[in-house]
């Protein structure tokens, strides 16, 4: 007997901006597809569990009306699942819409696991024009025209004659594509199927661990869920995603709260256990500074060097971390962006080279560098930092002396030991911004 002819399912989502929880999904599009032409199409608006912001309807053009009355997943999973059959599921960067989806059917009780293709992986392989590989800018390169951007019918649709001009040129890699790990290439092939099932979308620290259950690697993130897989899908760096794919066998995690408590669990981890794949915290290098100086017009400007400079207002790991740190004090305290030092800025917002301009640029830097000093002095008399709970109710906690931090806990009775540890630059410099940014509390 022959065997069935090869389909696949050309797949968008939508959603409130939500994590991928099984409960943000606002649109469903899905093509039937047989490589050359479509062959059936679904297509179903969600009502999700929580309200879509004006930033999405803005994006998507979906608002909560025209959800008010559209049917929740679970209503709609069993004719979905139907659908899709056993056919490939291909997407515009199939991660996201895949474990959108595979959240809400496991939500509904039911088990989605299929084959998979994206479309951006494959143009990055195989089209060598485009600069760049976002679905509108390769339908421009191709000429297709997306009847309704950033809505699930409209970029299926996209995307499907987007896949049907790869398959006319690339069906055979296509079929070599979809046979390695059965569309599952970047899957770690010591990792139990299920491994990352239960991995939040909240921040935390992670570890990779060997066969021998000895910590290769440690990182944290503000969503564990999407940063581990990224190691494994990694574009940009595909070696070290093959790397970590042959070494790891098991993978932990500790929820920590607050993207700040991450950053110190993950740092104390490393300075104590130093994981061979840890190369960069593991470093010591000079890293890079701010510096303040008034020019001899009287103009206040910062600059960022590198080095350690004891006259540094900040000091940061890279320089990238210093850009961005400017780029927020400039926004917040809307100051001249071409006085700080920021690379690629030129006059704008109504800044001129004159005196009242001056005035005003300085008036604020000094309104700034006052904020800064009173939250040095927030810093130096606080004992202990408690940060957010984590969704299980525990309250991190960090212990300062003189402004510095000295020790950690997980708060979960009241009485938690502490977890004394010597500290680094790389804590110091987080705690200094996070006392900037905000008015923590005890």
């Amino acid at each position: 007997m022959s065997s069935p002819p090869l389909q696949f399912v050309i797949v968008d989502i939508e959603t409130n901006g939500g994590p991928p929880d099984g409960a943000n999904i606002t649109e469903i599009a899905a093509i039937l597809h047989d490589g050359q032409r479509e062959l059936d199409r679904w297509v179903h608006l969600v009502h999700p569990d929580g309200p879509i912001p004006p930033g999405i309807t803005r994006l998507t053009g979906i608002d909560n009306n025209m959800v008010a009355d559209a049917p929740e997943f679970g209503a709609l999973a069993a004719d979905l699942l139907a659908f899709l059959g056993d056919a490939v599921f291909v997407a515009h960067n199939v991660s996201f819409d895949l474990r959108h989806l595979q959240a809400a059917f496991k939500r509904s009780g039911m088990h989605y696991n299929p084959r998979r293709l994206c479309t951006v992986r494959m143009s990055r392989k195989w089209l060598d024009g485009p600069q760049r590989f976002s679905l509108g800018a390769l339908c421009a390169y191709f000429g297709i025209d997306n009847e309704a951007h950033h809505r699930a019918w409209g970029d299926a649709a996209a995307t499907s004659i987007l896949f049907s001009k790869l398959w006319s040129g690339h069906s055979e890699a296509i079929m070599e594509e979809i046979g390695r790990g059965d569309g599952r290439s970047w899957w770690p092939p010591h990792l139990p199927p299920d491994a990352l099932a239960d991995l939040p979308s909240t921040p935390g620290v992670y570890r990779f661990l060997d066969d021998a259950g000895r910590i290769a690697y440690i990182g944290m993130s503000r969503n564990l869920s999407s940063r581990v897989r990224q190691h494994f899908n990694n574009a940009s760096n595909p070696s070290r995603s093959q790397e970590l794919r042959r070494l790891v066998h098991n993978i932990t995690w500790q929820e920590t709260g607050t993207e700040l408590m991450a950053l110190v669990l993950e740092d104390v981890l490393i300075r104590k256990h130093h994981p061979p794949l840890n190369a960069a915290q593991k470093v010591v290098g000079k890293g890079w500074s701010l510096e303040q100086f008034a020019c001899r017009a009287g103009i206040e400007r910062l600059s960022l060097v590198k080095g350690g400079k004891p006259t540094a207002i900040q000091r940061f790991r890279s320089k990238g971390e210093g850009e961005a740190f400017l780029r927020g004090v400039v926004e917040s305290w809307r100051l001249n962006p071409s006085w700080t030092g920021l690379p690629g800025t030129a006059w704008k917002d109504g800044w001129a080279d004159n005196s009242a301009s001056r005035a005003l640029h300085n008036e604020r830097f000094t309104q700034w560098k006052a904020s800064m000093a009173a939250a040095k002095k927030r810093q130096s008399a606080l004992e202990v930092l408690s940060l957010g709970e984590t969704p299980h109710g525990i309250r991190p906690q960090l212990l300062m002396e003189s402004g510095r931090f000295r020790a950690y806990r997980f708060n979960a009775t009241g009485d938690e030991p502490w977890e004394y540890d010597a500290g680094s630059g790389r804590i110091d410099a987080a705690l200094d911004r996070y006392f900037m940014e905000s008015n923590p509390t005890t």
